[in-house]
């Protein structure tokens, strides 16, 4: 007895670490006496004594008596009913994983991404995806032109343009939620001397409805500096722009392609459309810009076209697109009387006959003038076995808008300058490594200019053409190595008889591009 007791804690941990076949090896308990009437199973916690079973009547002499109870395993019911939960369990799970792969994605639960990607192939037709969204990019480069000199202007600038400069260096964020959208682009340069500025600043309300996140939304409400909808020069981004800068016509136009203001734009099936009131002053540091918008009326111009592949290697988009506002012309400040010297005989020293009057003038107020745009575009792309091949045209009529090459600002009653241009391009990928185009343009900025030529008015053309052959050289999407020689042909210089003839103008480029 006193055996059996002292072996009892090592039986117990037996039973819970061994398996059932071990613990069927261990010795039976001690039978019970014959005189017992009453089967009672042994306790060895609680019972103390001869605790063994008494066997049935009629059992088989071959039966064994059952193990103690305490001595006993889990039921192999029970562990096999925990586990077949637990199985169902896991089921379930992967059952509800395979449905949510199953199913479409919807916008909320689409991941956000931090990769740089471009947003600005065009800017009324680029989508607005959801998530966050860096990239940027980086133009240096090598430009030459024939106008270059070693010497300095009137106004102590510099006169070479034979340099290296950073023409672009661009951090873009993009932030996109459902039914709202932030971008914030910098740009930096080195063009006009060490600046760095905004090139876009817009936050946007917009819809998408059936439209999937591949294409603009149903409609959308932006406000901030923004792109201007005119043309598709204007709105193809520099990133993507197969030609070192815009057509003669278009910078002369549009110093810059932003302007703050708002704008509504969206997609309807293969329908583009952009409309925006802008405050109509350039948004860029060159002399002589109001650092705001000097009158209180606003210019208005807008873009409908379409967006179709009629077949799948084939593409065409284009469109038609205005422009309407108020110019301002600046007026002069009062003068008080005042005389000039000249010494003629070069005495110094002043003579009666050397002084002359000048005589004050009153103040005269500024002016308001209107000013508008009309323009046609058309793009064909066709993809084949060796790459894509683009063939772009625009071109437009205009007046008193000029605002960067020959300033429009006529005076009260003053002649009113018309403009007229355009562009034709054509570029062709060289499998995914190479790219050649060339782009032919015009532009006039007076249409009725005259000059005197031998104290006779007579009609002068001041009209601008360019070729420009174009070579590129691109890795993967990554960067890209452009040379660019532009031919221009004008009337600005005159010859030994006063005669307009052609400047030596001509300008190269060699340009870097690299993503960031």
């Amino acid at each position: 007895m006193l055996k059996s007791i002292r072996f009892l804690p090592v039986v117990l941990v037996a039973a819970f670490v061994r398996p059932l076949p071990a613990l069927a090896q261990n010795a039976p308990p001690p039978a019970a006496s014959d005189s017992d009437d009453l089967e009672v199973p042994a306790n060895p916690v609680t019972v103390p004594g001869p605790t063994a079973q008494k066997p049935l009547p009629g059992a088989s002499p071959q039966q064994k008596p059952l193990p103690p109870a305490a001595a006993r395993a889990p039921a192999p019911a029970a562990d096999d009913s925990e586990l077949r939960r637990e199985l169902a369990e896991l089921r379930a799970r992967l059952d509800a994983v395979d449905e949510a792969q199953a199913a479409p994605k919807t916008r909320a639960e689409e991941p956000i991404s931090a990769k740089p990607v471009d947003l600005e192939k065009n800017a009324v037709s680029r989508p607005v995806p959801t998530g966050v969204r860096i990239g940027g990019y980086l133009q240096a480069q090598f430009e030459s032109n024939q106008l270059s000199s070693d010497q300095l202007d009137q106004s102590g600038a510099p006169l070479n343009q034979d340099r290296f400069s950073v023409r672009r260096a661009r951090l873009r964020l993009d932030r996109g939620w459902e039914y709202a959208n932030a971008t914030l682009e910098l740009d930096a340069s080195t063009t006009r001397g060490v600046n760095v500025g905004i090139r876009r600043a817009e936050g946007s309300l917009l819809y998408r409805g059936k439209n999937s996140q591949d294409l603009p939304p149903l409609l959308m409400v932006t406000l901030g500096v923004t792109d201007l909808p005119f043309g598709f020069e204007l709105l193809e981004s520099s990133r993507v722009r197969p030609f070192m800068e815009r057509s003669a016509g278009s910078l002369a136009l549009f110093p810059t392609e932003m302007d703050v203001g708002a704008k509504l734009s969206g997609a309807v099936a293969f329908l583009r459309y952009a409309f925006a009131v802008t405050n109509g002053e350039p948004v860029d540091s060159l002399p002589g810009r109001f650092p705001r918008d000097p009158n209180a009326n606003k210019d208005f111009s807008g873009r409908v076209g379409v967006e179709t592949h009629p077949l799948a290697p084939l593409s065409i988009s284009g469109g038609t697109s205005f422009y309407q506002g108020t110019g301002f012309h600046a007026g002069t400040p009062a003068t008080k009387p005042s005389f000039n010297w000249q010494d003629t005989n070069e005495d110094r020293t002043i003579q009666p006959s050397e002084l002359q009057a000048v005589p004050g003038t009153a103040a005269t107020p500024s002016s308001n003038f209107n000013r508008w745009a009309y323009g046609l575009d058309l793009e064909l792309g066709l993809r084949t076995g060796y790459g894509l091949t683009r063939l772009v045209g625009e071109g437009f009529v205009a007046s008193n808008l000029d605002r960067a090459y020959l300033i429009a600002s006529p005076a009260p009653g003053g002649p009113e300058l018309r403009e007229a241009g355009g562009y034709l391009a054509l570029v062709q990928d060289v499998t995914a490594w190479g790219q050649v185009g060339f782009r032919v343009s015009y532009y006039d900025p007076n249409s009725d200019f005259f000059r005197s030529v031998r104290g006779r008015q007579v009609p002068t053309s001041l009209a601008t053409r360019t070729l420009s052959p174009m070579v590129a050289l691109r890795m993967e999407d990554r960067a890209r190595l452009s040379l660019q020689y532009d031919f221009v042909h004008d009337y600005l210089a005159k010859d030994s008889r006063g005669v307009p003839t052609d400047a030596k103008n001509n300008q190269l480029t060699l340009r870097l591009q690299v993503e960031l």
